[in-house]
């Protein structure tokens, strides 16, 4: 299913309801930002910062500084850290998440405040998370009765940190909403959904004060349920132009931080270095010393494929390349593994109407 920019979503396909996933493993580098504002919360709550960054290789002055990046492993050590000091409170997770604000994401927060309806602000919400904090993988699902669901999972999340990433991303992911129409009374999450239960009446309805919305405890799935017209809606600050200026920025970024680490980082960053991308996935493992089989099982644990890593790369390039005036068309075009110039803009174009879509 494809939203073109723009456009209403395309839900003729029936049996297969999701429109929108994150495509990235949750374990990339990430800016301090996300941990300096769990600091400051437990902060606020009686722990000093320094018991929360026991352990996790981070300092104060870290954390005031926009330029280093942190392994998501440092981070799960200070929520771990978190929730040893304030006691596994119920809610922390989505108390905490109220405190993600867009301008928490740099790039991230205004390209969401740029696509033009819905639709297209979760596609791009969760193509770019590796520009965010989230630990939980997310998923956009059409369900029946004119609703949608964004639904997380915690794979490979160690189980002791699980509840409170499931509450704080969904929380985040509302509060982003919030504020991205904020003013304007639009009020679409009709309820929350989390699959731990919670038997005490005090703590139920301090999750519903969070949300401001029915929470149910106990279900099958951990989501937040949507009003299906929702994804139809412009945003108040829509701006295409806007977007598609943000979205190479999201790509470099998104690229860069998905090198950092295992075999998926070692074929990105494979792929950087030769000088055309011409070639295929045996090649590629035979220079990386691996068999084929091994690099696409290893590929494939990390959540991704050759293919996927392979359009990544060159699209981030193309953007980068046509930047530059001064190279010939055919250089461009041999670069990125296309016969012609021809090949390249067919290519061209079909990013260009699925750039929202991703």
């Amino acid at each position: 299913m494809i939203v073109e920019a723009g456009g209403e979503l395309d839900d003729s396909d029936p049996a297969d309801p999701v429109f929108a996933r994150m495509p990235d493993p949750w374990d990339h580098p990430r800016t301090t930002a996300g941990v300096a504002i769990i600091c400051d919360y437990a902060q606020r709550h009686g722990s000093a910062i320094e018991r929360l960054l026991d352990g996790s290789g981070l300092t104060r002055a870290s954390l005031g500084d926009a330029t280093v990046l942190i392994e998501a492993q440092q981070e799960i050590v200070v929520i771990r850290n978190l929730l040893d000091a304030l006691g596994h409170r119920p809610a922390i997770g989505a108390e905490i998440g109220r405190e993600y604000h867009l301008t928490s994401y740099g790039y991230y927060g205004y390209l969401l405040q740029a696509c033009e309806i819905v639709a297209d602000m979760v596609r791009c919400g969760l193509r770019y998370s590796p520009l965010t904090f989230a630990f939980a993988t997310m998923t956009g699902e059409l369900l029946a009765g004119e609703r949608w669901s964004l639904t997380a999972h915690t794979d490979g999340v160690p189980d002791d940190i699980a509840a409170f990433v499931i509450e704080r991303d969904l929380s985040a992911s509302v509060q982003m909403q919030r504020e991205l129409f904020a003013g304007t009374g639009v009020t679409p999450l009709q309820e929350v959904r989390f699959a731990h239960r919670v038997e005490d009446a005090a703590v139920r309805r301090a999750y519903t004060e969070v949300f401001d919305a029915p929470v149910r405890f106990g279900c099958t799935r951990d989501e937040l349920i949507f009003e299906r017209s929702y994804l139809d809606l412009p945003l108040p600050m829509a701006n295409p132009h806007t977007a598609a200026v943000i979205i190479e920025q999201c790509e470099r970024i998104r690229a860069e931080r998905l090198h950092a680490n295992g075999i998926a980082g070692r074929v990105r960053a494979y792929l950087l270095d030769r000088p055309s991308l011409d070639c295929t996935l045996e090649e590629c493992a035979a220079d990386l010393h691996y068999s084929a089989r091994t690099l696409r099982r290893g590929l494939t644990r990390e959540g991704t494929s050759y293919r996927a890593i392979h359009d990544d790369v060159r699209r981030s390039l193309a953007h980068d390349l046509m930047r530059d005036t001064n190279l010939p068309r055919t250089q461009i075009a041999e670069r990125l593994g296309y016969r012609d110039w021809s090949s390249f803009s067919r290519a061209m174009r079909r990013w260009a109407g699925t750039a929202h879509a991703q």
